[in-house]
C-alpha cells in the first residue's frame, strides 16, 4: 500500500530539521532556510504547485539571509564591549579621586557614581584629583591603582 504524503507536510518536516540543526550550528544560516521552507509549506497548504513551492523556498531563504540575518547577528553578538554590564563593565575603567584613600579606605568616582575605594597596595596614598584604575570589585568597593 503506496502512502500520499501532503507537501506542506514535507515541507514542515524539512523546516524542523533545518530549525535543529541550526542550534548545533549557531550560524543563523539554516534558520533563515527553514524559514524559506516555511513560506514553502504555506505555499503547500494553500495549493500551489510544486514548481511555485520551490520559487517560494528559494526566495523566502534568500529573502531572510540576506534581509533578516544581518541584523538578527548584530542583536545576539554577545562579544561587543559595549553590552558588559554589571559590575564587569567598571573594572579596568578609570576613576577620579573624591576623597583621600589609603588603607582605611576614601571614594572615586566612575561614570558619574560614588563608590568606595581602597588602594591595590595597602601603603599607597592616592590624594583627590589623582586619576586611578579600577583592578578589582568587592562588593560595593572597588580596590584602585595608580600607577607610578
Amino acid at each position: 500500500m503506496l502512502v500520499s504524503v501532503e507537501p506542506a507536510f514535507i515541507w514542515i518536516i524539512i523546516a524542523v530539521i533545518l530549525g535543529v540543526a541550526e542550534l548545533f550550528t549557531g550560524t543563523l544560516v539554516l534558520a533563515m532556510v527553514a524559514g524559506g521552507a516555511a513560506l514553502a509549506a504555506i505555499g503547500a497548504g494553500l495549493g500551489a504547485p510544486l514548481w511555485l513551492q520551490a520559487v517560494l523556498f528559494a526566495a523566502g531563504s534568500a529573502a531572510s539571509i540576506w534581509g533578516l540575518r544581518p541584523f538578527l547577528r548584530q542583536a545576539l553578538d554577545t562579544s561587543s564591549d559595549s553590552q558588559t554590564m554589571g559590575t564587569r563593565a567598571i573594572q579596568g575603567k578609570e576613576a577620579t579621586v573624591l576623597e583621600k584613600i589609603d588603607a582605611s579606605g576614601g571614594l572615586v568616582e566612575i561614570a558619574g557614581d560614588n563608590w568606595t575605594a581602597y588602594p591595590l597596595e595597602p601603603d599607597q596614598v592616592l590624594e583627590p584629583g589623582d586619576h586611578v584604575t579600577v583592578v578589582e570589585i568587592k562588593g560595593a568597593t572597588v580596590i584602585v591603582w595608580k600607577q607610578g
